[in-house]
């Protein structure tokens, strides 16, 4: 399959999962990045706002806010996402494609620790597929081996391979509500995943 097949497929499922299922799943996947020592001794987190049924990882961020976390959301400018730390949820107003987006100055990305990454598909070796603008491919490009970018998804957005190009990226990590996949179990699952 294509990678548009694919998104449209994978879009379509996400858009019948029912609220409750959406939350359900959500809450499964937010306990297991919490527990993750990426996440527990990340000072400066990169979160994302959900979109189009993405995985709610809202609830984690200001969690993260009170245990004294920087939190960052992303903004995007021109062609490039820049990550901007906020205080409360009043500081995200509406901005491209109607996402909510902070109006703070950014901060360096190379001083984030970790990006929580968003993606319509992830696959067993990290690859993964967005919504098409390469926004995020354009942000792990830039990301330093001493951060860290762990892919956020349902489970069912797991499969074998995606088609790619040459400036597809990988994440570090993927978390689903079912399990949590390293690089080296990345690597050892390849044949399992359906």
């Amino acid at each position: 399959m294509d990678k548009g097949t694919i998104r449209r497929e994978m879009l379509k499922r996400r858009k019948e999962l029912s609220p409750q299922e959406r939350e359900n799943l959500s809450l499964a996947i937010r306990e297991k990045v919490k527990v993750r020592p990426e996440f527990r001794e990340a000072s400066q987190v990169a979160f994302y706002h959900p979109f189009s049924g993405e995985v709610d990882i809202l609830p984690l961020a200001w969690e993260a806010l009170k245990v004294g976390k920087k939190v960052l959301f992303p903004r995007v400018e021109g062609e490039e996402l820049v990550f901007c730390p906020v205080k409360n949820s009043r500081e995200l107003r509406a901005g491209y494609m109607g996402i909510s987006e902070p109006s703070t100055p950014p901060l360096p990305q190379e001083e984030i620790e970790l990006f929580l990454v968003p993606g319509v598909a992830f696959d067993s070796e990290g690859y993964r597929l967005g919504m098409g603008g390469g926004f995020y491919d354009r942000v792990l490009s830039k990301k330093g081996r001493w951060q860290m970018a762990l892919g956020v998804a349902y489970d069912f957005q797991l499969l074998k391979a995606l088609p790619r190009d040459w400036w597809d990226k990988q994440v570090d990590l993927i978390v689903t509500e079912r399990r949590m996949l390293t690089p080296t179990t990345i690597w050892h699952l390849k044949r399992r995943i359906r």
